[in-house]
C-alpha cells in the first residue's frame, strides 16, 4: 500500500466557525456504508459510516497537529471501553475461525467516520463516492479496500476539529462479499448432503416476483461520544 499522508485546507469562516477540509490519503476501510444510510448503534437515526485505518505516524499527526476530535484503537490491542470488554479490532488469532478479522491492517489504528442522513436544518445529505478519475463509483466497497477520504471539519470550543464524511475516492477496490447460502449442509447426524433448490414458477404463474434488495454492510458498533455537527 502507498504511504499514507494527510492534507488540510482551511476554509473561510462561516458564522464565526473555523472550518477546513481534511484529506487522508491511502486509507484502508472496513464496513463502508456510503451509498445508503444505516441505523446508528442503539438509535433509530440513520447515517453513512465507515471504519478507517491509519498508521501510527498519521494518527499522531491527526491528534497533535490537526487536533481531530476522534478516538483511535490499535488493531489487535485496544479493548472497548464498555463491558464486556473485548478487542475492538481483533486479529484472526483472537477470534473464532470464520469470524471477521483485521489481519490486513495489523499494526494500524482504527477510528469511525460518519455523516448523518439529515442536516440540523432537515436537509437530506449524501456522501460523494468516486473512482480515481473522478467518475461516480456505484459498487459496494468491501473490507480492506483502500480509499482517499475528504472530510469536512469545524473547530469546537476546545479547538478540536470535528469531522464528517464528505467524499470517498476508491483507490484499490475489493468487492463487497455478502453472506450467501451454501449449496450443501454438513449435519452432525445426517452427514453432508446437497440442498434441494426450489425452481422458480413460470412467469405466467407468478403473481409478482419479490424485489431483491442488495445486502448492506454489517452494522458497526460505535461507542464514541463526539460533538454533533452544528448544521
Amino acid at each position: 500500500m502507498t504511504k499514507q499522508s494527510i492534507i488540510i485546507k482551511d476554509l473561510p469562516k462561516t458564522g464565526g466557525l473555523e472550518s477546513a477540509n481534511l484529506y487522508i490519503l491511502n486509507t484502508p476501510v472496513f464496513y463502508a456504508a456510503v451509498h445508503e444510510v444505516k441505523k446508528k448503534f442503539q438509535s433509530d437515526d440513520k447515517e453513512y459510516s465507515l471504519t478507517a485505518f491509519i498508521d501510527e505516524e498519521t494518527k499522531d499527526k491527526l491528534l497533535d497537529e490537526v487536533m481531530v476530535n476522534k478516538t483511535f484503537a490499535q488493531v489487535g490491542i485496544t479493548k472497548t471501553s464498555k463491558p464486556p470488554r473485548r478487542i475492538k479490532y481483533p486479529l484472526s488469532s483472537q477470534v473464532e475461525e470464520g469470524k471477521v478479522n483485521y489481519d490486513v491492517v495489523d499494526g494500524m489504528w482504527g477510528f469511525n467516520l460518519a455523516k448523518p442522513e439529515y442536516s440540523k436544518k432537515g436537509n437530506l445529505m449524501s456522501v460523494n463516492v468516486i473512482d480515481k478519475e473522478g467518475a461516480p463509483f456505484t459498487d459496494n466497497i468491501g473490507n480492506g479496500s483502500v480509499v482517499t477520504l475528504k472530510l469536512f471539519g469545524y473547530r469546537n470550543q476546545d479547538g478540536q476539529l470535528v469531522v464528517t464524511l464528505d467524499t470517498v475516492q476508491v483507490v484499490e477496490h475489493i468487492p463487497y462479499e455478502g453472506k450467501t447460502s451454501s449449496d450443501s449442509i454438513v449435519d452432525d447426524v445426517l452427514g453432508s448432503y446437497k440442498v434441494k433448490k426450489v425452481e422458480a414458477k413460470p412467469a405466467e404463474q407468478e403473481e409478482e416476483a419479490p424485489v431483491k434488495v442488495k445486502a448492506k454492510p454489517a452494522p458497526l458498533e460505535i461507542d464514541e461520544e463526539e460533538d454533533p455537527l452544528p448544521f
